[in-house]
């Protein structure tokens, strides 16, 4: 198999402009629900260490099985969420979310798109191929 990386090894802390109008420093989290997606809590540990804080037992409050859950959660002003920033560029875009704190880090996973090498040359794979990779381009 071959793997190339894609996207979404970036997350970021987002939240409502309401939320994020009480965060200044990465401290100030600490007093807010802070959203997580429920197969990776870890990252907010991964985050908080690059914005060199310490989590307390408990600071993390609401877990979602799905990121588009975590996302709406998020959206419904319910706390903090920590996500791959590839999954919210249209509610950046449009203001609807906001990173609060210009930290971020990488979880070290993300998408990628995989092929057997024993395929070879193939034109259809070949065309999907670029056409994920085209996809997978941030929008600007």
């Amino acid at each position: 198999m071959s793997a190339r990386y894609l996207i979404g090894r970036e997350v970021i802390p987002v939240c409502t402009p309401e939320i994020a109008a009480r965060i200044r420093f990465a401290e100030d989290l600490l007093s807010q629900p802070l959203l997580y997606h429920s197969s990776h809590p870890e990252n907010w540990s991964v985050w908080a260490r690059k914005a060199r804080i310490v989590l307390r037992n408990g600071s993390l409050t609401t877990g979602f099985d799905s990121v588009m859950n975590l996302v709406i959660g998020g959206l419904a002003g319910l706390g903090v969420a920590l996500v791959q920033r590839c999954m919210i560029e249209d509610e950046l875009r449009s203001g609807l979310l906001v990173a609060p704190l210009p930290i971020r880090t990488s979880t070290g996973r993300g998408y990628y798109l995989c092929r057997r090498r024993s395929l070879g040359p193939h034109m259809a794979a070949d065309r999907f191929e670029q056409w994920v990779i085209e996809q997978s381009k941030p929008r600007t």
